[in-house]
């Protein structure tokens, strides 16, 4: 039986490679195995939480990639070659760097790789691997194959489950609306309630971009998956677009079916911030005032972990003191600050690369340091060593220990969960823990 090796890089040596307890589960990598013909031996190697053994047998090697995983994956790579295993990589970083990717992988997939890999394994079988294969436009994700998650290791901390793709949002840092396209598909609820009973623990993640679209059919989408989350005795969390706390019944519907943490962009508190990144979804009216929307969460008994990028084009020298000051008043439950990063494929990275703004152009070696917790362009209002000092600066007074603890407790005043007050004290010191120590390379403003 032919063996093929599905591997998912880490990020060495980076504040993000040490947040290994944080990992999901490669869900990607579990859709592609459910392609793969059942004559195949599949396995899932993830290196955030284990070793690759580079002498297991196999026939085939697949590695997807995000950029920050780039280096490692092309490292990945070039050690299966040598031991004459043909390789194929694919993932967001592949798909807009096909030219660098076809340097160093026998084979190279862009977009999404659900409907090509059944003709990439064809194509194996009769020896006749192309250099590239690319995906025409996005496919129907109605029906994906049953994932089998015994492939999975047993280290995971939580496992998680998809129930759509794609973001109508196009922010200007982010690629999932290049990569996964600007409109919501869903998958079958009846399928996703099944991939949920089958998951052994109680509590789950939901991988969604955001488990609320905008929208009619994103709403539906939403309201028919919580009420048939009800009964299964199951909590969970998942990323959310902040405009659910526009729609209070599926906030109700939301706690009712288990949810216990929404992961919210809110990505700045100053408005010109917000319009810099084209994130003008957070300032309509009945959402623009965090403090309130924030409350509202509380009141259904859920918690708030907020993403914030620092070091945007709105922000000045202020930002760091106002970000801090906005957590200890508003009560968030969990943060998680990390600094503007331009992803290659993004509007962003357009903009600075014109601008002669990027900092590390050595590519492929460099991206390693596009992981958004290193500067890698030149702030527009600050210099670089004010955005790495001021972005410690908030982890230092908002996450230390005893700064977690008494987070936590306010956590288990505001929504009355145990299980919430646990979860944002971990999260919020695990981070904290990962960005101490860690030293940026000096003289960057240079």
């Amino acid at each position: 039986m032919k063996r093929i090796l599905f591997i998912n890089p880490t990020i060495n040596n980076t504040v993000f490679g040490k947040m290994k307890m944080l990992a999901l589960p490669p869900m990607g990598l579990a859709v592609l195995a459910s392609r793969t013909p059942e004559k195949y031996r599949v396995s899932i190697i993830d290196e955030n939480i284990e070793k690759i053994d580079f002498d297991t047998p196999a026939d085939l090697v697949a590695v997807t990639a995000t950029t920050g995983q780039a280096p490692r994956a092309y490292q990945i790579i070039g050690e299966f070659r040598k031991r004459g295993i043909p390789t194929v990589m694919g993932g967001i970083h592949a798909s807009v760097m096909t030219g660098e990717a076809s340097l160093y992988a026998d084979t190279v997939v862009t977009g999404e790789a659900d409907e090509l890999w059944p003709t990439v394994i064809r194509d194996f079988e009769a020896g006749n691997l192309r250099g590239v294969y690319a995906a025409q436009g996005f496919p129907d994700i109605r029906s994906i194959p049953k994932i089998n998650r015994k492939l999975f290791s047993k280290k995971y901390m939580i496992h998680s489950v998809q129930t759509s793709r794609g973001c109508p949002c196009n922010c200007s840092f982010c690629s999932v609306t290049k990569f996964n396209g600007a409109r919501y598909r869903f998958r079958n609820i009846k399928d996703v309630i099944e991939e949920i009973e089958e998951i052994e623990d109680k509590r789950f993640f939901i991988a969604d971009d955001s488990i609320v679209g905008l929208g009619t059919e994103g709403i539906e989408h939403a309201r028919e998956l919580f009420r048939n989350l009800m009964g299964l005795g199951k909590s969970w969390g998942s990323q959310v677009c902040i405009t659910i706390a526009e729609h209070d019944d599926l906030l109700r519907d939301a706690a009712r079916s288990g949810a216990n943490t929404f992961y919210i962009g809110f990505e700045s508190i100053e408005a010109e911030s917000l319009k810099s990144v084209n994130k003008n979804i957070n300032l309509r009216p009945m959402i623009k005032n965090y403090k309130s929307t924030i409350k509202k969460f509380h009141d259904y008994g859920i918690g708030v972990i907020g993403g914030f990028i620092l070091g945007t084009d709105g922000d000045t020298r202020d930002i760091f003191k106002k970000t801090i000051e906005f957590v200890h008043e508003t009560g968030i439950d969990g943060c998680q600050f990390t600094i503007m990063t331009p992803f290659p494929g993004t509007r962003l990275y357009s903009q600075v690369q014109q601008e002669g703004r990027l900092l590390y152009t050595n590519y492929p070696d460099d991206w390693v340091k596009y992981n958004a917790y290193e500067a890698v362009i030149r702030p527009r209002n600050m210099t670089v060593d004010e955005l790495q000092e001021g972005w410690r600066s908030v982890y230092d007074q908002t996450s230390s220990l005893g700064t977690s603890i008494r987070r936590s407790m306010k956590t288990f005043v505001n929504t009355g969960s145990f299980v919430n007050a646990s979860i944002n004290l971990f999260w919020n010191y695990y981070n904290y823990k990962a960005i101490k120590g860690f030293n940026f390379e000096p003289g960057m403003d240079a």
